[in-house]
């Protein structure tokens, strides 16, 4: 039923039931013509702007667009004709830039994220988590306008199936989410029998890859992050050795990796990465904010974005983790000698720098990233830009600053902006309605106030967004409320875990001694302090399963039962105390 229709059906019930008006045959019969009428299409005009279509042609001037309800129309250029709707509403674009809307393949949808998306210019967002019935009803409120954000598509996450279901499960798959997601290590037999059915039921598949080169064969069209990319370009004895000695972490930071990049590889890989169609999505601002030449621009961005007092609905957690996330590669955080000979050590994956030396190889590996994904782009390769926010990102900024990185490493702004527009829609077999601006699309459109072919910074001079051709208001709200909430810890690899304890090394101390105490337990850092009853005591790190204090006089001053515990501070993090301890009368 047409909503128009609809509602006007709900008045005239609303009328009789409070004017006690009896419904005669006329009545009916207006109700049958309003069910049956096809209302006029809501028309909106821009006129004057200079269009990027991302179709591939030039940037068309003085451009005009027709938008009847959710699609586009028609476009023309030159003077605005007359032969539409007078009661058209027209934008005027004369100076602007008219882009289509941004697409962010690659992120973890939270209910704050809506409004930063909206007004980054971000109309579309690829959920990776894995909450089937939450991102079923997400979709359903986000995508009927009924909750305010972008439009919103999931990806399904595949474990163990049998090969007999496969063509069941890839069909149930299509009606529900909107691609397919495999783990680094999914069984070969199954993801080869996904992937043919799934490109002839046109619907993408991406992976987890610790060889980019053995997803491709085995026809995954879209690699998360770049771990496997660089091992398929480590082929030599050296190199392989070296790499089989990291602890590598599916999805998370693996800076070490990338110095072991081998560049005569690269245009092989490349060429294989390219015949087989395989589109990357890089995740620099996930991996590497903290190492980046703007780091600091950056952070200010941030900073600026998220002390505005009408954001302050963002959960504090999350814009620690974000802002955490530019000194993960400090020098110094934990004390070292220049020189010094120790191994590095992952906390909850935050990387802790000892050394400078250590520092140096983790930049000798961004540079590498750098040329192999300039080389890859210019060779006719394709990125597909995703931000994993918000695991290290605030959402919506974090698009931008990805095209920038990517600008950054010697690819063009034109294929920048496409890694967020048309290939982004190719990789998720959606090219048919977004990604360009051509008529039959869903009018998804962002207006600039600058030219992001000139600097892909303009991408952020954002004038007006459209949503299914309706403008949207990319003001943010203090009272922004999204129902479907998450509770408890949300982006779990970067939260500090809650601390675990198990057992007091000794138990026991006499009243009045100094006495030093072992705590075991699990998921300690080195911010962690131990708790004497509930005051703090002066702590000492010593690994993420063992914390060691000193009880001083003062805490053993009365004999009797105390609980010693353990607090880790924010994001994520928590206080726990269940550890008995005795303070014994002296001898």
């Amino acid at each position: 039923m047409d909503i128009h229709c609809a509602f006007s059906y709900s008045w005239l019930m609303t009328s009789h039931n409070t004017n006690s008006f009896s419904l005669n045959n006329f009545s009916l019969v207006v109700i049958g013509l309003l069910l049956s009428t096809t209302l006029p299409a809501a028309t909106l005009l821009i006129r004057g702007g200079t269009l990027i279509d991302m179709t591939g042609h030039p940037p068309m001037h003085n451009a005009n667009i027709l938008i009847e309800d959710d699609h586009i129309s028609r476009i023309w250029q030159g003077s605005s004709e007359s032969n539409y709707p007078s009661d058209t509403r027209i934008i005027e674009a004369k100076g602007k830039f008219i882009i289509p809307g941004l697409i962010d393949s690659h992120i973890h949808y939270n209910g704050y994220m809506g409004e930063l998306f909206l007004a980054h210019g971000i109309t579309t967002v690829n959920d990776l988590s894995s909450r089937p019935d939450w991102q079923t009803a997400v979709k359903k409120g986000l995508n009927s306008g009924q909750l305010r954000g972008p439009r919103y598509l999931y990806c399904k996450r595949i474990g163990k199936a049998e090969a007999s279901e496969v063509a069941a499960l890839v069909s149930a798959i299509r009606q529900q989410a909107d691609c397919i997601r495999f783990d680094a290590n999914s069984a070969e037999p199954l993801t080869i029998a996904v992937t043919a059915i799934a490109d002839q039921s046109h619907i993408g598949v991406i992976a987890h890859s610790y060889d980019a080169l053995k997803s491709a064969r085995l026809g995954i069209d879209g690699v998360e992050h770049l771990e496997g990319v660089a091992i398929s370009t480590i082929q030599s004895e050296l190199g392989r050795k070296a790499v089989a000695g990291l602890t590598l972490e599916e999805g998370h930071k693996n800076p070490l990796l990338y110095q072991y990049m081998e560049p005569e590889h690269f245009d092989e890989v490349i060429q294989q990465l390219i015949a087989a169609n395989v589109y990357l999505n890089p995740t620099l601002v996930h991996e590497w904010k903290g190492v980046i030449n703007r780091t600091a621009q950056f952070e200010q961005d941030e900073l600026r974005l998220l002390n505005q007092h009408s954001l302050q609905y963002i959960p504090l957690d999350e814009k620690l983790v974000s802002l955490g996330q530019y000194h993960w590669a400090d020098p110094g955080l934990i004390n070292a000698t220049e020189n010094e000979a120790v191994p590095e050590v992952f906390i909850n994956n935050s990387y802790m720098i000892r050394t400078r030396t250590l520092r140096a190889q983790i930049e000798k590996g961004y540079r590498n990233i750098q040329q192999f994904l300039r080389r890859f782009v210019r060779a006719g390769g394709k990125l597909y830009s995703g931000t994993d926010t918000a695991a290290a990102s605030t959402p919506g900024l974090s698009l931008h600053h990805e095209m920038q990185l990517y600008v950054d490493a010697g690819i063009s702004t034109e294929a920048a902006l496409a890694s967020s527009t048309r290939w982004a829609a190719e990789q998720l077999r959606i090219e048919d309605k977004l990604g360009t601006i051509s008529p039959g699309k869903l009018a998804d459109l962002v207006i600039l106030g600058a030219d992001p072919l000139k600097d892909i910074a303009n991408t952020r001079r954002i004038e007006q967004v459209l949503l299914a051709g309706k403008p949207v208001d990319t003001s943010y709200h203090s009272d922004y409320h999204f129902p479907f909430q998450q509770f408890g810890i949300v982006t779990k690899h970067l939260y500090h875990l809650p601390p675990v304890l198990e057992k007091v090394i000794p138990g026991i101390a006499t009243q009045h001694s100094q006495t030093s105490i072992r705590i075991t337990g699990e998921n300690f850092v080195p911010e962690s302090l131990v708790l004497f009853d509930g005051e703090t005591v002066r702590t000492t790190w010593v690994s993420p399963t063992e914390l060691s204090a000193v009880l001083e006089p003062r805490h053993t001053s009365e004999p009797g039962s105390y609980l010693l515990g353990v607090s880790t501070p924010a994001p994520g993090g928590g206080r726990v105390e269940s550890l008995e301890f005795i303070i014994d009368y002296p001898e």
